[in-house]
């Protein structure tokens, strides 16, 4: 479960597994948090299916960036998703296990109802 508690306008914490964040002007905002859910799910599927045809990820980095619309509702129009990792695994064999767990992300698929999605992986 998830505790959010705001006081003064937009000044709250988000409260989760003992870890409190700041959610502020100065702080974390909303998509901040949306596209964190989205790197997590991913990698965390990408993991799955690496795992199932046997290809070791030694280290990552994920990052995602968006752009919103401008008509209400405002929700994203455009997310961009890179990682970039450490392994042995031919290019090829790494893009086809992107593609595979970019169809099974329920975050991913969740955010793709609204918006064009553009990824993609490469080795460091």
């Amino acid at each position: 479960m998830a505790l959010v508690k705001f006081k003064n306008g937009f000044n709250g914490t988000y409260e989760i597994g003992g870890q409190v964040l700041q959610i502020n002007e100065n702080g974390i905002h909303p998509y901040d948090m949306t596209f964190g859910a989205v790197a997590s799910c991913l990698y965390s599927t990408l993991l799955d299916v690496c795992e199932h045809r046997k290809i070791e990820l030694k280290s990552s980095e994920v990052t995602v960036d968006g752009v919103k619309r401008t008509s209400v509702p405002a929700t994203l129009e455009h997310v961009t998703i890179r990682i970039v990792t450490d392994t042995d695994t031919d290019i090829e064999d790494l893009k086809k296990a992107m593609n595979r767990a970019v169809e099974c992300c329920s975050m991913v698929q969740t955010v793709a109802e609204v918006a064009e999605i553009e990824y993609s992986i490469e080795k460091k």
